[in-house]
């Protein structure tokens, strides 16, 4: 199966880093063809401006970039994104990439019902995001954003029937041994 995974954060030292690494290892372990897709090592420009928005209905970027990340997104069956929550939500990074590349024409078409979703194909998407937030709070105070934005906002909107989140959480509160139950469960999700 071919993946992708999608890293959306900028310190290289971040746990985040630690979960795309074992992602990665896990998914080549198991004889999955891997593209890594780190936005800010590939200095994507999140910012969706005029001359973007003036295609953005006919499917069109002004950002040269956005027809190549859609041709990598045709070519795989599994989606991975893995970022921090920051202020309850996903950061500009990977909220912009979302805004620029998943077009009107390409992720999806509107209908009468909302939107048909296009991405068919992908047989599995997960979310795997770290945060401090203790996951009751992010629940009952602010609402599951990433739930409600990420996994049925957008992908299951736009088509991907199968979408797993994986919350990690108080991050910042969490024990070397934590961590390491955390990376050993993440990785365990693409072993077969």
């Amino acid at each position: 199966m071919q993946t992708l995974v999608i890293l959306a954060h900028p310190y290289a030292k971040s746990y985040c880093h630690a979960l795309y690494h074992r992602v990665v290892q896990q998914l080549e372990q198991a004889g999955h063809i891997v593209d890594r897709l780190h936005l800010d090592s590939e200095n994507f420009d999140p910012v969706m401006r005029g001359t973007d928005l003036a295609g953005y209905a006919r499917g069109h970027s002004a950002d040269p970039a956005v027809p190549l990340y859609q041709a990598r997104i045709d070519a795989a069956q599994q989606l991975v994104f893995i970022f921090p929550i920051w202020w309850e939500v996903m950061p500009a990074l990977l909220k912009g990439f979302i805004d620029k590349v998943f077009t009107n024409g390409w992720a999806y078409k509107p209908s009468k019902l909302g939107v048909k979703g296009h991405l068919t194909h992908i047989q599995r998407a997960v979310v795997v995001t770290t945060m401090n937030t203790p996951k009751w709070a992010y629940r009952w105070l602010y609402g599951d954003a990433v739930q409600r934005s990420l996994v049925r906002g957008t992908l299951r909107k736009c088509g991907v029937r199968k979408v797993e989140w994986v919350a990690l959480s108080p991050v910042s509160h969490a024990t070397d041994a934590k961590r390491q139950a955390w990376l050993q469960q993440v990785g365990a999700m693409f072993a077969a």
